[in-house]
């Protein structure tokens, strides 16, 4: 009789905890169908049917089912993940300055095993003290111990360039494969003190295992089934993964445990070349600088993640942008012409290095990045998850939602954007930024959790532009009516971005 009442009792407690589920995700179900989308959660009618969609074609589709929806608030389920799209200024306001949104979207998981908790998708306590400790560090010292290598790959991208134009006079070249290597140059460079020489060696494995990771990751989202570690791992694209996330970790922790070394062993003169001149220090220098004043040491597998995230993070996101720049610069020659006239202003003939204060006074060529940044985000969706119920433009959304806010949208959005797909950089003129909602135009994110790379960014893409531009006169080879795009890890020309190039 007591073995039955206790087989009694275990399989009430079992029901008790499957029927409190039950109930929980009906509350949620009817609260999320409350929101207007194409169909009922959780009918994942939006994988099935991106599946569908050219991947050229993609980005758009979406942009479109949100425009269907006028109060820019959509809800779609991804498998049985329901995202709630945002699109409009007030809706961004409430979610991205809010401390106890920062948690990032069930999307981002797939990173974990590479990015461990580097700050792209670490949480609570662990992202604020990571946040608050390399703040400083990006903003007082990467940059200004960066400029140098920026210059110095930029100039390798242009003799890349003009190699490129002797055996291929009159026609156009792909130039986003160059601008998405010039950054990545860059990126090794001042992320880990490596010169990997990536514009010119097309033989690095370390480059080869990124660019592997990079596509299974972008694939990884449109088949829900592959969400599950268990699953994915056992695919030839999940196993390609794993070999390539296993060869970069050894790879960064060696040269992690080299620099400890050498720091040990010859501290005191590191600091100099051999010429006197104080050495430029590398991200990883930086870290390794904070970890000596953190009485809680970091292990080499904590600095690994922040370096790596920096790399992973940094790279396809800047190339992104440099090569739209170039694309909407050669498709707006008054502007191209506006842009000149401003490097001749500040650079006269000279063929030295930009410095810093030259960088500083180019305001026309920050506004057309800008504008270039609102029309072409690298990154045009970003995620969150909801830790507690939160009201939305009248709408209950409930803990355990995900949002997806898309900046792409809110950046086409004619209320705020007149004639939006016009290129205009005047757009960032002071006198017509004052009245515009802050959250209206957010490339980097906005709020306690924007990029924190973000001047480091906007220096790197005036840098490579200024190269080019100083030398040459673009024309693009596609209208924007005829690029088409993708998104992938970042936003990307469809078959490339065919651009010529004229002396000056």
């Amino acid at each position: 009789m007591g073995a039955l009442l206790i087989l009694i009792s275990i399989i009430l407690i079992i029901l008790c905890k499957y029927i409190s589920r039950l109930i929980t995700f009906i509350k949620f179900f009817i609260t999320i169908n409350k929101i207007p989308g194409p169909v009922p959660y959780p009918l994942s009618y939006f994988i099935v049917a991106a599946l569908k969609i050219k991947e050229e074609d993609r980005l758009l589709w979406i942009h479109n089912i949100t425009d269907r929806f006028k109060k820019g608030i959509v809800k779609v389920a991804v498998f049985m993940d329901a995202y709630i799209i945002i699109t409009k200024p007030r809706q961004m306001e409430a979610i991205l300055p809010k401390t106890e949104h920062i948690t990032k979207a069930h999307l981002y998981d797939i990173l974990q095993l590479f990015l461990g908790d580097g700050l792209l998708i670490s949480n609570g306590e662990k992202w604020y003290h990571d946040r608050k400790l390399l703040t400083p560090a990006f903003h007082f010292g990467l940059l200004e111990q960066s400029i140098e290598f920026m210059w110095e790959k930029a100039e390798i991208l242009v003799q890349c360039i003009e190699n490129e134009l002797k055996g291929n006079s009159g026609k156009s070249i792909d130039f986003f494969k160059y601008s998405i290597k010039c950054a990545l140059d860059i990126i090794c460079e001042t992320s880990m003190g490596a010169n990997m020489d990536v514009q010119r060696n097309h033989d690095i494995q370390y480059i080869k295992a990124l660019e592997i990771l990079a596509l299974g990751l972008s694939k990884r989202p449109l088949y829900p089934w592959l969400k599950w570690d268990w699953i994915f791992y056992k695919t030839k694209i999940g196993k390609d993964c794993k070999n390539s996330i296993e060869m970069m970790k050894d790879f960064t922790i060696d040269i992690i445990r080299k620099r400890r070394q050498l720091r040990k062993m010859n501290h005191s003169e590191d600091k100099h070349d051999e010429f006197g001149k104080r050495k430029k220090k590398a991200f990883l220098d930086l870290m390794l600088d904070l970890d000596e004043n953190e009485k809680n040491h970091m292990t080499d597998e904590e600095i690994r993640q922040q370096v790596e995230t920096f790399m992973f993070a940094g790279h396809d996101t800047t190339g992104a942008a440099i090569n739209w720049a170039i694309f909407n610069i050669g498709n707006n020659l008054e502007v191209q012409k506006k842009i000149h006239e401003e490097l001749d202003a500040v650079f006269g003939d000279s063929k030295e290095p930009a410095t810093m204060q030259q960088i500083a006074e180019l305001t026309y060529l920050e506004r057309v990045i800008k504008e270039n940044l609102r029309l072409y985000p690298s990154v045009p969706v970003i995620g969150r998850l909801l830790t507690e119920d939160t009201e939305l433009d009248g709408y209950t959304i409930p803990k355990g939602a995900n949002i997806g806010i898309s900046i792409f949208s809110v950046h086409r959005d004619p209320e705020t954007w007149p004639n939006p797909m016009k290129f205009d950089p005047d757009r960032f003129l002071p006198e017509n930024c004052r009245n515009r909602n802050p959250y209206a135009y957010i490339p980097f994110s906005a709020g306690p959790r924007n990029c924190i790379g973000l001047r480091f960014a906007m220096a790197e893409q005036k840098i490579v532009l200024t190269s080019i531009l100083r030398k040459w006169r673009i024309k693009s080879g596609r209208s924007p009516e005829e690029m088409k795009f993708q998104f992938n890890m970042v936003l990307s020309p469809f078959k490339g971005n065919p651009i010529y190039f004229y002396s000056r």
